[in-house]
């Protein structure tokens, strides 16, 4: 193996290092005349020889005869591809075949081009150029991928600070009157769970699904969250904290992004609840072991039209009486068929987690199973309120 004469630039930036591999010497000192001035040329006449040199010297471009006595081409390549350190390198065949299959095999074990015999300097000047052109774009971009990473994991623990932490699977609190599971797609997740007590008028409850899903939904939720809890704090009504989640988000938010919501008040002193469905699925009261009543969606997803016209579903309660609702995360989950579950079969595996007193557990396993591998599409979240 050989040094190239043209291994030193006038400037302070070193040259592009080029390691030129063929058996036949006048084939290597074609190509270094021809690289000549621009670049810094290594030299390696068989396969074991350009390993050997590889492993100790760092390149950035490697031009590979196919045909060689000891190791040929493809055999040094599968080589290199092997090896982390080696793989990203751009490697050109070198070689007088020109059959398309004789392309089509190096191409499949990673060659990023090829350059046939006899040479011309204006092709392999071009196709040197255009492959360590492509090797330095794909340096920026996973240099500026590993930067937006950053950034995003950054804003993802911000989310997450101001709305609370995602909680993944199920949740059952011991004493608590709420049980529920949160499964998200990405780090943060597009639906929201949030409880409230309020002086004036019970227990507030919110699941809320932004149109969406992860960080690019999520950046709501510190906003929603405000809202309802200050609302809340404040002693306002569901009516008017939908209406001032409906009014912030017409009037500050691109119209493609809207918030599908259910809203729930208990009232423990008068044993009944006021529900304002808008746009999830129909939720569901369990009464011992019978379904008492679906709630179904009455209202549009705030954000999308100025008001909201019409009154809340009021239902009475009795003790003991479980109210269920969740997001449309869990009705359009889909097996490796393609099909999805449906809202009456997810009310069907709810009602055998009611009559036979299962956790929470038995509906994310039943949800799990359904799924398969077929990879979960959407934020997931259930939950359950006891009377």
């Amino acid at each position: 193996m050989k040094n190239g004469q043209g291994s030193m630039m006038a400037g302070s930036n070193p040259l592009p290092k080029v390691l030129i591999v063929d058996d036949v010497v006048g084939n290597v000192k074609i190509l270094a005349s021809i690289l000549w001035g621009g670049y810094d040329t290594l030299f390696a006449t068989s396969g074991s020889e350009a390993l050997e040199l590889l492993s100790c010297q760092d390149v950035d471009l490697i031009l590979l005869d196919i045909e060689m006595p000891d190791l040929n081409g493809y055999t040094v390549l599968e080589r290199i591809k092997s090896d982390a350190r080696l793989k990203e390198i751009p490697t050109i065949f070198l070689t007088a075949r020109n059959s398309t299959e004789d392309e089509v095999r190096g191409l499949e074990l990673g060659a990023a081009d090829y350059i046939t015999k006899p040479f011309s300097s204006s092709v392999v000047l071009a196709r040197v150029q255009t492959q360590l052109s492509l090797k330095r774009m794909n340096r920026q971009l996973a240099e500026l991928t590993r930067e937006l990473l950053a950034e995003r994991q950054f804003i993802e623990s911000m989310v997450q600070t101001m709305v609370g932490p995602v909680l993944e699977g199920p949740v059952e609190p011991g004493n608590s009157h709420l049980r529920y599971w949160i499964r998200p797609l990405e780090k943060t997740s597009g639906d929201l769970l949030m409880v409230a007590d309020s002086l004036k008028h019970g227990h507030y409850y919110f699941l809320g699904d932004i149109s969406g899903h992860g960080l690019s939904s999520a950046m709501l939720g510190p906003i929603i969250s405000y809202i309802f809890y200050s609302m809340t704090d404040r002693g306002g009504s569901l009516a008017e904290i939908i209406h001032e989640l409906n009014h912030y988000l017409k009037a500050k938010v691109p119209p493609n992004i809207f918030l599908a919501g259910c809203f729930i008040g208990v009232d423990p002193q008068y044993r009944r609840m006021e529900v304002w469905n808008c746009a999830m699925p129909d939720g569901v009261v369990f009464r011992g072991k019978r379904q008492l009543r679906r709630f179904v969606s009455r209202f549009h997803p705030l954000g999308i039209i100025d008001t909201l016209d019409g009154d809340p579903e009021i239902i009475d309660l009795s003790p003991g009486d479980q109210i269920i609702f969740y997001s449309d995360g869990m009705v359009e989950v889909s097996n490796h068929q393609g099909r999805e579950l449906g809202i009456d079969a997810l009310i069907g595996i709810i009602a055998t987690m009611v009559i036979q007193h299962e956790p929470m557990q038995y509906v994310y396993d039943r949800i799990i199973d359904f799924n398969g591998s077929e990879g979960q599409k959407d934020d997931m979240t259930i939950a359950e309120i006891l009377v």
